[in-house]
C-alpha cells in the first residue's frame, strides 16, 4: 500500500524533498509555503480594519444611546420641536407666498396652534375631569360585580385559595409546639401621608412640564422663522465635495417631504378615528362621547398599543355605565374595528410605500423608544423611524437597513 503524500508546502514535504535531493521540488515547496503565509497575512490585514471599524461603531452607538437616555430632558423637547416644525412649515410657506414675512407668519401660525390646542383642552377638559371623578365608583362597581360572579359558583381562583389554605394548615400542624408564650408583637404603625412632600413633588413636576412646553413652543417658532437657514449651514459643514452635498441635500429633501406627508396623513386619519369613535360611543349609549373621540384621536398616534388601551377603557366605561357585558363587548369591538379599518387600512393606503415600515419594525421601535423615553418615546417612535428609514434609503452602505425596516 503506497504511503500518503504530504500536503503541498508543508514542512514534511520540504523534508522529503531535501532527502530526495531534488532542488526543483524544494524550490516549488518553498514557494507554496510562502504563498500560503502571504495569503493568511493578507486575510488578517483585510479583516482586521473591518473588525476594528465594527467595534468602534458598536461602541459609538452605545455611547450615543446612553447620552440620549441620560439627556432626555434636552432631546425630547428638541425632537418634538423639529417634528412640529415639519408639520407646521407648509402653513408658514403658504403665508410667505402671500407676501407675509416669514417671522410674522411663524408667529401667527404658532399663536393659532396654541389657541386651537387650548380651546380643545378647555372644551374636553371638564368632561375628562368628570370621568376621572367617576373612576372610584367604576372600580367599586367592577369589584361588586366580580364578587357576585364569585358567589354564583366556584371559580379556579377559589380552588387555588382553598388549596393554599390547606397547605398552610398542614405547615402549622407540622411545627413543634412552642416552649413558651410567644412575645406579643406590636401592631404595625398606620401609614402616614406626607401632604407637604406630595404638594412639593406635584408643583415641581408641573413647573418642569410647563417649562418644557414653553421651550418646545419657542424652539418651534425659531425653527419655523429660520426657514432653510440650517439647511444652508449643513451644506457648509458637509464640505466642498459635490457628491456629498448632493447626497445630503437629497436626504434632507426626502426627510422634509416624507415627514410632512406622514404628519398630514396622521392628522387626517386621527381626525377620522376620533370622529368615528365619538359617533360609535354615542350610538352605544356611553356618556361624554366627545371625550372618547378626543381620546381616540390622541391615542391612535401610538400604533397598536393606543388602540388596545382605548378599547379596554371604552369597554370598562360601557360596562360600568350600562351594566351589560354586551354593551362592553360592543364598545370594544367598535373601537378595534375603527382602528383596523381607518388606522391600518386607510393610513397604509395614504402613506405610500416610501414611508411605510413593516409591523415587527414598528413594534420593536415602540418597545425601544418607550424604554428610552417612556410615553414620549411611544409618541415619537414612528416619526423617528421614518426619518431613520429615509436616511438609510439614500445612503448606499445603509440600504440593507432600509430594506430591513421597509414593508
Amino acid at each position: 500500500m503506497p504511503a500518503a503524500r504530504a500536503a503541498p508546502g508543508s514542512a514534511l514535504e520540504t523534508t522529503e524533498a531535501l532527502d530526495a535531493g531534488n532542488p526543483a521540488l524544494v524550490a516549488s515547496t518553498a514557494r507554496d509555503a510562502t504563498a500560503t503565509v502571504d495569503a493568511s497575512t493578507a486575510a488578517a490585514e483585510l479583516h482586521g480594519p473591518e473588525l476594528r471599524t465594527t467595534a468602534l461603531v458598536v461602541i459609538a452607538l452605545v455611547v450615543v444611546l446612553a447620552a440620549i437616555r441620560i439627556a432626555e430632558a434636552f432631546f425630547i423637547p428638541l425632537v418634538i420641536s423639529v417634528f412640529l416644525s415639519y408639520a407646521l412649515s407648509p402653513l408658514v410657506a403658504r403665508l410667505e407666498m402671500w407676501r407675509v414675512p416669514r417671522a410674522l407668519g411663524a408667529a401667527f401660525v404658532m399663536v393659532a396652534f396654541v389657541a386651537l390646542c387650548g380651546a380643545a383642552v378647555y372644551r374636553a377638559g371638564s368632561d375628562a375631569v368628570d370621568l376621572l371623578e367617576l373612576l372610584p365608583q367604576a372600580v367599586e362597581k367592577v369589584r361588586v360585580s366580580f364578587t357576585e360572579w364569585q358567589r354564583d359558583g366556584v371559580t379556579p381562583l377559589q380552588h387555588v385559595q382553598e388549596t393554599a389554605a390547606e397547605l398552610e394548615k398542614l405547615a402549622v400542624a407540622a411545627q413543634p409546639p412552642a416552649s413558651g408564650r410567644a412575645p406579643k408583637l406590636a401592631p404595625p404603625a398606620a401609614p402616614t401621608i406626607d401632604i407637604r412632600s406630595m404638594v412639593v413633588m406635584g408643583t415641581g413636576s408641573a413647573i418642569i412640564a410647563a417649562g418644557q412646553i414653553i421651550s418646545v413652543l419657542f424652539l418651534t417658532f425659531f425653527l419655523l422663522a429660520a426657514g432653510h437657514l440650517f439647511r444652508r449651514k449643513l451644506m457648509q459643514v458637509v464640505g466642498p465635495s459635490f457628491e456629498r452635498r448632493k447626497i445630503t441635500l437629497r436626504i434632507l429633501d426626502s426627510m422634509h417631504r416624507l415627514n410632512q406627508h406622514y404628519f398630514a396623513v396622521v392628522l387626517v386619519v386621527n381626525l377620522a378615528v376620533g370622529v368615528a369613535t365619538g359617533i360609535a360611543m354615542y350610538a352605544i349609549g356611553v356618556d361624554r362621547a366627545l371625550v372618547w373621540g378626543v381620546a381616540g384621536a390622541i391615542l391612535h398616534t401610538i400604533p397598536y398599543l393606543g388602540a388596545a388601551a382605548l378599547a379596554a377603557a371604552a369597554g370598562l366605561a360601557a360596562y360600568v355605565q350600562l351594566g351589560s357585558v354586551g354593551s362592553a363587548l360592543a364598545a370594544v369591538g367598535a373601537v378595534l374595528a375603527i382602528a383596523g379599518a381607518l388606522g391600518v387600512g386607510l393610513q397604509t393606503w395614504l402613506m405610500g410605500r416610501a414611508a411605510r415600515m413593516n409591523a415587527p419594525a414598528v413594534f420593536i421601535s415602540l418597545l425601544f423608544w418607550g424604554m428610552l423615553w417612556g410615553a414620549w418615546g411611544l409618541l415619537l417612535a414612528v416619526p423617528i423611524m421614518v426619518a431613520v428609514k429615509t436616511a438609510c434609503d439614500h445612503v448606499e452602505p445603509l440600504h440593507g437597513w432600509g430594506a430591513l425596516l421597509g414593508p
